[in-house]
């Protein structure tokens, strides 16, 4: 038996099986942990300042803000608070009550594609982050 020729078959299988999937999986990495950040911060963001201006819209104004910088399309980003399934920045879910002692929570949605190809993007995921921030005790109201 001859074992002659089988270099390129055994190559060719190398590269589809082992290296194609390994260098998706390295380059869908990047944008998967850009898009985490970003939701963390803004969640976190969102969260404060609605907490300093007692008003849920300047929350979500500050989401836009942070994915207007990032050259995000709005389609691309939810927000709920309260424990409430986010919606669309234009329509978000959810109310908090704002009185002394309540706590405000702001949860942020950020679509992160799986496989980037200069054609466009392929499959995707929501990254979810959520941010927690209490009003205070003794805080003034108007």
């Amino acid at each position: 038996m001859s074992d002659t020729g089988h270099a390129a078959v055994e190559f060719a299988m190398a590269v589809a099986v082992l290296l194609l999937p390994a260098a998706l999986v390295v380059t869908a990495f990047g944008p998967w942990s850009e898009r985490r950040v970003l939701a963390e911060s803004a969640a976190a963001e969102a969260a404060r300042v609605a907490v300093i201006e007692l008003d849920h819209g300047a929350g979500v104004a500050v989401v836009a803000q942070s994915i207007s910088n990032h050259g995000l399309d709005p389609d691309f980003v939810r927000i709920g608070w309260c424990g409430a399934d986010p919606g669309p920045l234009n329509a978000p879910a959810g109310v908090c009550p704002m009185t002394r002692g309540s706590s405000v929570e702001a949860r942020v949605d950020v679509w992160t594609p799986l496989i980037r190809t200069p054609w466009g993007d392929v499959g995707g995921l929501w990254v979810t982050a959520s941010h927690t921030e209490p009003i205070d005790l003794y805080r003034s109201f108007g």
